[in-house]
């Protein structure tokens, strides 16, 4: 049975880049930059600038770097029911084609047809290598039957292939995505592919982990996301 460590929350494991504390300001701006990218979504949908098709991806590129948007739910999304959110921060192997990624992808996204509880599922490119997605959901159960699914079992399987490390966020969103609020991050579970075995970490926020809030333009400055500092 894998062992997973308990990690405190001022606490950078030695050995595993990906639990140092100073990712935890990159990750919030970034999960809060795809929340305002799908604020802004449903938005311009509501003002009948774009139209929004279930399960239908909406792409686009912020200096050369891909985007990627899909509302599973488009009327349950626009509830103000508090919501739940996933983020999954990866850092790619050089050695793993982009083609490889989006076919993976494509699989989860189609497989998110069959579960409704799933909102929508937003994805960005980063520099250097860094992929990031966001996941919003109706309640805390709802992927642990989608979690069972073929792709994201396949999803699993590959990961120690296309990862070098995966840390992935579960949190809440007060007042859904239709509100104002950020993401608040409960627990942050960490897999580094580079130890045989592999290791896995489990940090528990209370209270939860929270973005300081800043003003939309701040979000929307031009600035690259996802640059941080070197672990």
């Amino acid at each position: 049975m894998t062992h997973v460590y308990e990690i405190g929350v001022d606490e950078t494991v030695e050995g595993h880049a990906c639990t140092d504390v100073s990712l935890y300001t990159p990750d919030l701006d970034l999960l809060a930059y795809m929340l305002q990218d799908l604020r802004s979504l449903i938005r311009s949908c509501d003002a009948g600038k774009v139209e929004i098709v279930a399960h239908q991806p909406i792409m686009w590129s912020v200096h050369g770097m891909r985007r990627r948007t899909v509302v599973c739910e488009p009327e349950l999304i626009r509830r103000t029911d508090r919501a739940c959110v996933v983020g999954f921060f990866a850092e790619r192997r050089e050695s793993i084609d982009y083609p490889s990624l989006d076919h993976l992808e494509l699989g989860l996204l189609l497989e998110f047809r069959n579960y409704p509880g799933i909102l929508s599922y937003s994805s960005i490119e980063l520099a250097n290598d860094f992929w990031a997605n966001l996941v919003i959901h109706r309640e805390a159960d709802d992927t642990e039957s989608w979690r069972q699914s073929t792709a994201h079992t396949r999803a699993v399987e590959v990961s120690p292939e296309l990862y070098s490390a995966v840390r992935i966020h579960n949190g809440h969103l007060v007042g859904g995505v239709a509100g104002s609020q950020a993401v608040a991050i409960d627990r942050t579970k960490y897999w580094d592919y580079e130890h045989d075995p592999v290791w896995q970490g489990l940090r528990t926020f209370d209270p939860p982990l929270e973005r300081i809030r800043r003003q939309a333009v701040d979000v929307w400055d031009g600035r690259l996301p996802g640059t941080r500092p070197a672990p």
